[in-house]
């Protein structure tokens, strides 16, 4: 199974465990050198706010990919960060194979030795107390000026300002963060750190980031394209019922005998009413002579009609 590239939430939300095997698994497909000692620089910005030892494992990659490892750029800006972690003549060696001479290797190193000290400076501020949990949340500008948000947890609160602020510098000199092939973390504005007690907690996140150590990229691809089709389908279906409902459709589908009922046809007025008429009960006077007062009284309305008249209102 290929190991996907390490992003923000791996290197500083992952668990010390799995993260340290995703490096190694990392490396061993990719053998991408450069890579990974950005990898391992983030890892020792984390391990310095957290004030937390590199394992052994990680000690050994570090001293075999100076040592065997084609000489580059990124081994030589970086290779002050892990002087501590190799003998004083494999130290030796190393120098001799990266730099050309002293010059050259206080040329490459500048910036790296000013962050160095920061690494193992211990916390001095003596605020730590019990059943609290310490973050760092910090902000960075990308290439674009676009703010981005790091958090990292379970930090030493006992680390001063200036010294969270230089680990979390070194950060801005990392290419491995980037989004839509945007570099973040260009720039550091600022950060807080907080504390709260806790007494039970859970973090879903962590599990995710995990989980996703172990499947496959294809997997989501897979599910995500199922989801896009079912979602689509879904909504034809709904396309088509709201349709099917609209007065412009109505008039043009025919309709079937058991959706709707044909209009029945307007019934002509019968000449003869249904009920005999009993209208000469009431006035005294025979169906000849009512008859023909209606009739002169429909004329009546027929002529005003087209005299214009209007009909007079009862008061």
């Amino acid at each position: 199974m290929d190991v996907a590239k390490l992003g923000q939430r791996q290197l500083f939300l992952m668990k010390w465990e799995n993260l340290e095997g995703r490096i190694l698994k990392r490396f061993e497909q990719s053998q991408n050198v450069s890579e990974v000692i950005e990898y391992l620089v983030a890892v020792l910005v984390r391990n310095a706010l957290c004030s937390r030892a590199i394992s052994e494992t990680l000690q050994a990659l570090i001293r075999e990919l100076f040592l065997t490892s084609e000489p580059s750029d990124t081994l030589r800006r970086y290779a002050p960060y892990f002087e501590e972690y190799c003998e004083k003549s494999e130290w030796k060696t190393i120098i001799k194979r990266l730099f050309r001479n002293e010059a050259d290797y206080l040329a490459c190193t500048k910036e790296a030795r000013g962050y160095k000290d920061y690494l193992i400076k211990e916390g001095t501020l003596d605020i730590r107390q019990e059943n609290h949990a310490y973050i760092v949340e910090s902000f960075f500008e990308d290439m674009n000026g676009k703010r981005h948000k790091l958090t990292i947890r379970e930090v030493d609160p006992n680390k001063a300002a200036p010294v969270v602020t230089k680990l979390l510098q070194i950060l801005t000199t990392l290419t491995i963060f980037e989004t839509n092939g945007v570099r973040k973390f260009v720039k550091f504005i600022n950060y807080e750190g907080s504390g709260k007690i806790i007494t039970t907690a859970y973090d879903a996140r962590l599990e995710e980031v995990d989980e996703s150590a172990q499947e496959p990229s294809d997997k989501t691809a897979s599910d995500d394209t199922k989801t896009g089709a079912s979602s689509k389908k879904t909504n034809k279906s709904a396309n088509e019922s709201k349709q099917a409902t609209t007065p412009h459709n109505k008039a043009n589908v025919t309709p079937t005998p058991a959706a709707s009922k044909p209009k029945s046809k307007p019934k002509k007025p019968s000449k003869t009413p249904k009920k005999s008429d009993t209208a000469y009960l009431r006035y005294g006077k025979t169906n000849e002579q009512i008859d023909k007062e209606r009739e002169k009284r429909r004329l009546e309305r027929e002529k005003n009609k087209l005299m214009g008249k209007k009909k007079r209102k009862k008061k």
